[in-house]
Parts: structure tokens; C-alpha cells; sequence
């Protein structure tokens, strides 16, 4: 388990990464869903949205995409997968730090965060921010708290957000 989190930077080969990319982000045909709240599940704060695509949920495939991430879950050597979904959040005109929240409150999961493109978001665990590069991950404990944002010199910012053992 890891301590507190781990950063890399060129995660994927660049051709895998690429791939991957190109079936999320610049495919107008990706299936995106509106999800009116994030982490906090504040249904009430009309700013608090975001579009998802749930790959996986409760360890069931829930994508005909899902195929598409296999260099990226082979890598993380995922024994069990409960959650992957891909997050996007629009453009605005101020930075906006999401509602703090945990993957899981247990113990023993791993999550992971893995950029889809670069902008000047960011994710925030304790005190350290990670910003938004394409083809970085940042792997924690699901127990520790974090938040993300959203972006405001690129329309959108899209992660891949990993719960598993």
C-alpha cells in the first residue's frame, strides 16, 4: 500500500497513450453523461457538475470502451478493479477546488489518477498539488482525502479515475 502518493510522468508509451486519448478525448462520438454533482453529492449547487463515463462500477464492466484501457490497467497490475470512470469537467472562468472527498474510507484500496490532458487543473492531496499533464499518473491510498478542479485555458479537463486492489 502506498503511504502517501506516488507521481509519473510519461506513464504510457506515447503510442499507447495516444490510443487511449484518441478513443476519449478526441472522439466526438465518446459517450459522455451528465452527473448533476461530484464527489459531494450536493444535487442542490447548480455548479456542482461534471460529465462521467463509468467503465466500471462495482467491479462490473459497464463500457464497451473499457478494452480500450488495457495497457493502463495491465500496468497498474490491478488484482481487482471496482471502480474506473472517466471525469470531465468543463471550462470556467476561475478555478473552482471541488468538495474534498475519499475514494473509499476503508483501508487496503489503491486509487489512481491518470490525466488525459494537460491544463492548468489540478488534483489536490493534503497540501500538494498535482497539476494536470497528459499521460501523468498520481496513485494514493482511496482512503486519502483529495479534490480536483477544473480548468480555465482548455475547454474541458478529463481524468481516469482507478479504485482497485
Amino acid at each position: 500500500m502506498i503511504k502517501k502518493y506516488n507521481v509519473i510522468d510519461n506513464y504510457l508509451p506515447k503510442n499507447e497513450f495516444l490510443k487511449i486519448k484518441n478513443e476519449i478525448v478526441d472522439n466526438e462520438y465518446f459517450p459522455w453523461y451528465f452527473n448533476n454533482y461530484k464527489s459531494g453529492n450536493d444535487k442542490n449547487n447548480f455548479l456542482d457538475y461534471q460529465f462521467v463515463h463509468t467503465f466500471v462500477i462495482n467491479g462490473k464492466i459497464n463500457s464497451f470502451y473499457f478494452n480500450k484501457l488495457n495497457p493502463l490497467i495491465k500496468k497498474l497490475k490491478i488484482k481487482k478493479l471496482l471502480r474506473l470512470k472517466a471525469n470531465l469537467n468543463p471550462i470556467s472562468h476561475k478555478i473552482i477546488e471541488f468538495k474534498k472527498h475519499r475514494d473509499r474510507n476503508e483501508k487496503g484500496f489503491t486509487s489512481a489518477i491518470f490525466y488525459l490532458n494537460t491544463n492548468n487543473g489540478y488534483t489536490k492531496i493534503g497540501n500538494k498539488k498535482i497539476q494536470s499533464i497528459e499521460n501523468r499518473i498520481v496513485i494514493f491510498p482511496s482512503n486519502a482525502s483529495h479534490f480536483g478542479t477544473n480548468a480555465t485555458n482548455l475547454s474541458n479537463r478529463i481524468i481516469l479515475n482507478f479504485v482497485y486492489v
